[in-house]
């Protein structure tokens, strides 16, 4: 018994020693969880259809937000890619009617540059845009206003914002965005709240 024991863990550390380090598992997707959570404040933007978009539509579902422009290139690509993903991925379920993606302009895109940007990737998203002043106010009340894109800049980092339903911050997911593993991060966040 003891012997086999011993085979067993020789082969093991055999195999380590093989294995490439390419090999290893993708970055697992990062969650930053805010203990508590706080309320989102009041707040007014337009939508791509022209309506104002207010802290009410936040109510009902869990909302991912993220901030961009329609010229920052990869960076809101990639992320907005990943969501769809996910999107896809829960599109069988009845997660998806109670997950929504909003996606904040901060380079002053108009309402039909915002529908146009985000019909690709999928027409249940959200894309608002407001003054810059209530923009700033919102971004500081989800707590990502020190870390925001500079809009045009293909070299910054895109961080969602995840929402509650009862419109409270609870957490940020950060980069890598890889689909599969923010649908089950995302996931797990629901069940385990």
């Amino acid at each position: 018994m003891r012997r086999l024991a011993l085979l067993a863990l020789l082969a093991v550390l055999a195999w380590s020693t093989v294995w490439p380090a390419s090999a290893e598992s993708p970055a697992r997707q990062r969650v930053a969880r805010i203990n508590g959570g706080w309320p989102i404040d009041d707040f007014t933007l337009i939508d791509q259809r022209g309506t104002p978009f207010t802290r009410q539509q936040l109510r009902g579902r869990w909302t991912l937000v993220l901030f961009g422009d329609t010229h920052c290139g990869e960076p809101c690509t990639t992320v907005l890619s990943a969501l769809r993903g996910m999107s896809e991925r829960i599109a069988p379920t009845q997660k998806l009617k109670t997950t929504q993606v909003l996606f904040i302009s901060l380079g002053g895109d108009t309402p039909a540059d915002l529908a146009r940007y985000l019909a690709p990737f999928d027409k249940r998203f959200v894309g608002v845009s407001g003054s810059p002043a209530a923009i700033e106010r919102l971004a500081d009340d989800l707590g990502v206003a020190e870390t925001l894109p500079v809009p045009g800049e293909s070299e910054s980092t895109h961080v969602l914002v995840l929402v509650d339903p009862e419109a409270v911050v609870w957490g940020q997911f950060l980069p890598p965005f890889d689909a599969m593993m923010l649908t089950a991060r995302y996931l797990k966040t629901r069940v385990g709240r």
